[in-house]
């Protein structure tokens, strides 16, 4: 084959590819965003569960310090 014909080639895959391509970073995002909520959903608010398990260290601190 000539030059011309794989030069026409690469522009026809690269201009297909590029078709394919579109709005693929919009549906990453969105895919992530329902992932991050349904973690959450499934496992609780990270925040919130650090905040529980420092209130009961806090509380068996409390307990041990009333029974000395």
């Amino acid at each position: 084959m000539s030059l011309i014909k794989y030069a026409l080639m690469a522009v026809l895959a690269l201009g297909s590819g590029a078709a394919l391509a579109e709005g693929g970073a919009e549906r990453s995002k969105q895919f992530w965003e329902k992932f991050r909520l349904s973690q959450e959903q499934i496992h609780g608010d990270k925040d919130q569960a650090i905040a529980k398990s420092a209130a009961k260290q806090r509380e068996n601190a409390q307990q041990q310090v009333v029974k000395e």
